[in-house]
Parts: C-alpha cells; sequence; structure tokens
C-alpha cells in the first residue's frame, strides 16, 4: 500500500514520480485494479491531510503512466493520418479487423484511475474527524478533482465503447462483487455531467502556481470538458456556455505564430494555451519520444499530409501553415509525429529532453468546440461566430487559402460548416488522439446524418484491397465502438455482456 510523507516542497510532478513508483508495485489481478486490496491498510492510510493529499496525486501518477499512449493510439489508429511498421493491433484496425483480444482493448487502466477516485470519495471525508488541520475547504478541492477525473475517465470509456460498467463505489478488497453489467452510453453521459457539475461547484479558479494550474483540475479544465461532453449529447447551449466560461476567464489565449509555436507550446507546454495536460519531467519522461523517433511505432500518412496541407506555391516555406510540415510532422524525417520529436522547426529533442506534456485540453479545442456547437445551434447569426472561430484558428497558424472551405461571400450551410469545422480540428490537433472522436461525434449526429464523413476517412486511410469489406462494416453503427476486452469477457462475468457486433 502506497505511505508516502510529503512535504510542502513537493510539487505536482515530484509527487506523482514518487506515487507513480510506488503503483508499479502493485499487483492486478482482473480488469479492475483493486486498490488498496487489505482493509485494514484502508483504516491505516487515511489519517491525515498529507495522505489525503499523497492519494489525489496517485490519480494524476496513474493517468501518467499508461493513458497517453492509449488515448492516444483509440484515438488516431482508426483515423487516416498515421501508419505503422511494427504495432500489430494497428494492421488488424487498418485492416477493418478489430478484434476483443488485441490489446488496445483493454480498458483496465481507465478503470483503476476510476477506482483511485472512488476511494478518494469515500475515504476523504473521514479525515476531517482524525486531522484538525484538515479542512472543509481542502476537501472540497480533492473532492472537486476526484470527481471531474471519474468523469472525464468515463467520458473516454462511453466514447470508445459505447456501453460500459458504471462502478460508483470504491473496490476495497478481492472479495467484494465485481458482478456489474453495462449501462447505456446515455445513462454514463448523464453520470458525467452530473459528476462535473458537482466537481464545478467545488472547483477552485487557480492554485496560484502555473505547473498546478495547467496539470490539475481547475474549474477551465471542468468547464472545457463540459463543453465536449455536451456536444455528444447534443446540448448545444449548454456547450456554448462552458465553452465561454473558459473563454470569459481571461486565463488562456493561442500561442502566436512563430519560430517559437512548436518549442512553446508543444516541448515546453504549460502554455498560456494549455488549460488541461499530463506533467512530465526529466525524472518521468513522455514515452512518446522514443516510440516515434526511434522505434517508428507510428509515422505521418505521407498522402493524407498532403491532403490536409496542400503546397501552395504563392507562399514561401516560412509562411506556410504552421501546423503542417515542421509542425505536426518533419517530411524531410521519413514524417515523423514532429509535435513530439521537435525541440524547434528545426533541431530535434535530445533524449533527455522528452519533458514535453500530454495537453488533454487547450484554448483552441474550447474555440472550434464552441464553433461545432455554434453550428449545430444555427440560431440567427450562429454561423458567423462559428466562422469567425473558425478564422482565429486558421489566421493563428495562417493557413493556406486552398484549405479555406468557405469563402467570403458564400452561403453558408451547415453541413458545409461542420465539414469545415471537422477537416480544421484534422489539421490544428494532428497525431492529439482526437481524430476518430471528431469524425464520430458529427457523423453519428440526426441518426447518422454525415455518415459521409466516416466513409471519407475510411476511403482516405483503408488499404485499397480491403476498401469495400471496411465500408460494409462500418455500415452497422454497433462497429464505431470497441469489443468488451475479449479476457474479461473469460474471467467469468456473466452480466458483461459483448458488443454484438463482435459475437
Amino acid at each position: 500500500m502506497i505511505k508516502i510523507k510529503l512535504n510542502k516542497s513537493m510539487n505536482l510532478r515530484s509527487v506523482a514520480i514518487v506515487l507513480l513508483m510506488s503503483l508499479a508495485t502493485l499487483s492486478c489481478n482482473d480488469w479492475l485494479y483493486l486498490e488498496p486490496q487489505d482493509t485494514i491498510i484502508v483504516e491505516e492510510f487515511w489519517q491525515s491531510k498529507e495522505e489525503v493529499h499523497s492519494a489525489a496525486m496517485g490519480i494524476y501518477s496513474s493517468m501518467i503512466s499508461d493513458h497517453p499512449y492509449l488515448l492516444f493510439k483509440w484515438g488516431e489508429v482508426r483515423g487516416e493520418m498515421v501508419k505503422s511498421n511494427n504495432y500489430n493491433d494497428f494492421t488488424y484496425i487498418n485492416n477493418g479487423d478489430i478484434l476483443p483480444t488485441l490489446s488496445l482493448m483493454k480498458w483496465a487502466p481507465l478503470y483503476r484511475t476510476i477506482n483511485y477516485c472512488n476511494n478518494l470519495l469515500e475515504k476523504a471525508p473521514g479525515v476531517l474527524e482524525l486531522d484538525d488541520s484538515f479542512t472543509q475547504e481542502l476537501l472540497d478541492q480533492y473532492r472537486s478533482e476526484a470527481y471531474a477525473i471519474r468523469g472525464l475517465m468515463y467520458f473516454y470509456l462511453a466514447r470508445y465503447y459505447g456501453e460500459v460498467p458504471l462502478i460508483l463505489e470504491a473496490t476495497l478488497s478481492d472479495d467484494q462483487d465485481l458482478q456489474v453489467a453495462k449501462s447505456k452510453q446515455s445513462v454514463i453521459f448523464k453520470q458525467i455531467e452530473a459528476d462535473l457539475a458537482y466537481a464545478e461547484s467545488l472547483a477552485v479558479e487557480s492554485f496560484d502556481d502555473v505547473e498546478n494550474d495547467k496539470g490539475r483540475i481547475t474549474k477551465a479544465a471542468i468547464n472545457a470538458i463540459q463543453a465536449d461532453l455536451y456536444l455528444w449529447t447534443n446540448d448545444y447551449d449548454k456547450s456554448v456556455e462552458a465553452a465561454d466560461k473558459v473563454i470569459n476567464s481571461g486565463k488562456f489565449g493561442l500561442v502566436p505564430f512563430g519560430e517559437m509555436w512548436l518549442n512553446t507550446l508543444f516541448h515546453q507546454t504549460n502554455s498560456i494555451e494549455g488549460i488541461f495536460e499530463l506533467q512530465y519531467s526529466t525524472q518521468y519522461l513522455n514515452p512518446f519520444y522514443t516510440l516515434f523517433n526511434y522505434n517508428r511505432t507510428f509515422f505521418a500518412n505521407a498522402d493524407i499530409m498532403e491532403t490536409y496541407f496542400p503546397i501552395d506555391i504563392y507562399l514561401p516555406t516560412d509562411s506556410a501553415d504552421i501546423r503542417g510540415d515542421r509542425g505536426s510532422f518533419r517530411s524531410s524525417r521519413n514524417y515523423k509525429l514532429w509535435k513530439y520529436i521537435g525541440l524547434n522547426r528545426d533541431e530535434e529533442k535530445g533524449d533527455d529532453e522528452a519533458t514535453s506534456n500530454f495537453i488533454l485540453y487547450r484554448y483552441a479545442d474550447v474555440l472550434l468546440l464552441k464553433a461545432e456547437a455554434l453550428a449545430m445551434r444555427g440560431d440567427g447569426d450562429d454561423y458567423e461566430q462559428s466562422l469567425a472561430l473558425i478564422k482565429k484558428i486558421r489566421t493563428r497558424a495562417k493557413a493556406s487559402a486552398v484549405t479555406q472551405n468557405i469563402l467570403d461571400g458564400e452561403i453558408i450551410t451547415q453541413q458545409g460548416l461542420i465539414s469545415y469545422i471537422v477537416n480544421e480540428r484534422a489539421r490544428e490537433f494532428m497525431f492529439e488522439g482526437k481524430r476518430w472522436l471528431d469524425v464520430l461525434r458529427n457523423a453519428r449526429r440526426n441518426n447518422y446524418e454525415r455518415m459521409d464523413l466516416i466513409e471519407t476517412m475510411v476511403i482516405s486511410g483503408a488499404p485499397y484491397n480491403r476498401l469495400q469489406t471496411i465500408l460494409s462494416k462500418y455500415q452497422d453503427t454497433l462497429s464505431h465502438y470497441y469489443p468488451i476486452p475479449q479476457s474479461d469477457i473469460n474471467a467469468g462475468y456473466p452480466v458483461l455482456v459483448q458488443n454484438p457486433f463482435y459475437n
């Protein structure tokens, strides 16, 4: 069991690193990571505010170990923008053969984090009676973080799996009944909404420290998640309202165009644009650098890069879209994913410089989420406001006129505007683990009115000899969600029913 005495000088990263090493020693006996496993140790642990703090930091620790690589793969391998030479699961998925036995299907890391949140929510209130220095204000802060992260974990699970077990109580021992059936996606979304609303009511505006403001849950981080959630539930007024809370806070902005754009946003990180970032340091390096630089587990799809960043013969190289070549990828370096490898637009990071955070939400995301909500709401001047937000993103990037879908003076249609936003999100968040979710979210509305978005993506990225087979499979909307991991089905939980598409 983790039992770490902390001092006030330990910041988020140092605490997370210590806890991450401790977490590595724990065992995992099935799909739900059981921690702590001994109820006597549980009672011994929750004694002081320092131990509540270490438990809260343990939640973040559990996220930096596995989540970034998992979320990257979930978001990108079903898209068209990456390729792989040596990742077997990619070959299966790219061929349209998504199997319950694939390692990528395992959801245990997210349920482990959920269990840490549930443990804190159940045990931390009791510390008020044991430690006079532990205040209700501090307890509320930690509860806000736990509720918000639990909501975020279920948000990922519901979007990728559709229906998942909803567990809101801590798993305290191996003997506890784990027979939990799946809940419908709509039920999961309602629980996420409730968790985030309560978290917002308790959350802090700031921790008065940049690293903690970007690396821990604040009101702005919660509002960003809400703006995203409400697009999935078609609550467009609420999405706009949540996005406006972030925008009107005055705490965020876009990192400007220039030679320092890549270094500031994706190397130094914790920039003015960052809202919620998983923190790395020289003590615990970001795993993407080695995977994408030396192993080339993933690299950019050259054909697709030319589609999203076509050459504009009227622009000098240094005036081209900053998100393209030497921004998101590097054509002269075998199409490496430059966002994770570049120190700047010309130089690679050193082996000891892979300290970049994994950004879950940034200001550009909130602007485009609001643009999407406005486009779907479509009242009054909403289309013009949406177009203005897209223009703000494109102006910062100096996007080429060649990629401007809607020209000045043209009649704006909802379908055209949504296509514009989906394409702009592809350029802006390339390789940040958002691609599949962006396409699925917009395709599924109004009984899959925009199935063409999925079909276009498949046609662009699928092997030619498998194209018709894959397109046929995607006509069954249950195929848009991952299968329940076969290891969990085999574990003997009779109430855990497989996604019918994979039977």
